[in-house]
């Protein structure tokens, strides 16, 4: 295949990365490379497609329905609670369940990233400590007659043979590592700029599993919740790493961060985050919504929202400039169009 294919890497000064993305053709050139749902080995092929997915969960999931079945997905379900979104694909040769992340554009902006931030460990019920934020989220969907749980054991009682595939970016990784250590079944695991999870002996339930996580360049993500003995955060890496170097190749280890030395400054980011949680937090509390001012609120929790993204990505540039990392990294616009062009160049 000719690397003529090659796509452009979005230029942050220029375009708004922040997803969700509507002019981004999704799954373009997925008629050249079939997904190869049955390879449990790392594949360059299905690292594009679920990095393509996971992109498209932050769209609307009337947006989404249609780029699925523009590729011959027409089936399709769309789960969500508070901040926690999932979409189910499905055809009669393989599932697919993409988590969305952090959407800074959304109106649940606040309770999201209080749910990243969440980061007290928690007893697991299958065993060892994960994080308590990320345990709330997949909460939110799972139980019940309607929930996830129920509905991914229908798909696989109907056919136990079908591949099922779980998938997620950021804040979605996380809930993708969760729902698959619930789903026994699942075949495996894609996760692009996801933080960590659990403890070592959360890790061990994956032990023999198909789980690849991915990191592009300089994504600082990946890097927390850091590992903290005295304040018992013991998080740890989950999966095989797949990273993708400045110059977009495809390593199978992370240049060596000196992370010891960046601990106090990830508290006192954290600290800065809090107060600013808060502070963001104010005027969406003092708002009273009724019926009759409701579309004057709404417009102004819009234009509020609007100005704080941009406050927001200029805050965490900010931070991580000291971390020698880059925000714009862990956008899944450069994980969807870096892994394409390994693919093409594979």
């Amino acid at each position: 295949m000719k690397t003529d294919r090659r796509k452009e890497l979005p230029n942050p000064k220029k375009k708004d990365i922040i997803p969700p993305d509507m002019d981004y053709l999704y799954f373009e050139g997925s008629e050249d490379y079939p997904m190869e749902v049955d390879n449990t080995e790392y594949s360059a092929v299905n690292a594009w497609w679920l990095a393509e997915c996971s992109f498209l969960a932050y769209t609307h999931p009337g947006f989404a329905r249609m780029a699925y079945k523009l590729i011959g997905f027409d089936n399709f379900r769309f789960f969500h609670g508070v901040g926690t979104e999932c979409m189910v694909i499905w055809s009669d040769s393989v599932v697919i369940v993409a988590f969305r992340g952090t959407e800074l554009k959304s109106r649940s902006v606040l309770h999201e990233i209080s749910t990243d931030l969440n980061a007290i460990p928690v007893p697991f019920e299958l065993g060892g400590r994960v994080h308590k934020g990320f345990l709330k989220g997949i909460e939110e969907i799972w139980g019940g007659a309607d929930g996830l749980q129920v509905f991914l054991k229908g798909l696989i009682d109907d056919k136990p043979d079908r591949p099922l595939w779980i998938t997620g970016h950021s804040l979605g990784g996380a809930l993708a590592a969760l729902c698959f250590a619930r789903i026994p079944e699942a075949t495996g695991l894609y996760l692009y700029g996801a933080p960590r999870v659990g403890d070592r002996v959360f890790l061990n339930l994956f032990e023999g599993r198909p789980v690849w996580r991915i990191e592009n360049a300089r994504d600082p993500v990946p890097m927390v919740p850091p590992d903290i003995p005295k304040l018992k955060f013991n998080f740890s890496d989950l999966g095989s790493l797949k990273f993708i170097s400045l110059e977009g190749n495809i390593l199978d280890r992370r240049p060596v961060f000196i992370l010891d030395d960046q601990k106090k400054k990830y508290l006192e980011a954290k600290t800065l985050i809090d107060s600013k949680i808060k502070e963001l937090n104010k005027p969406m509390i003092s708002t009273n919504i009724t019926r009759e001012n409701s579309k004057k609120t709404i417009d102004r929790i819009s234009k509020h929202l609007q100005i704080n993204t941009k406050e927001w990505k200029k805050h965490f540039d900010s931070l991580y400039k000291d971390f020698g990392l880059n925000a714009d990294n862990h956008q899944p616009v450069f994980y969807a169009v870096r892994l394409w062009n390994a693919l093409i160049e594979d």
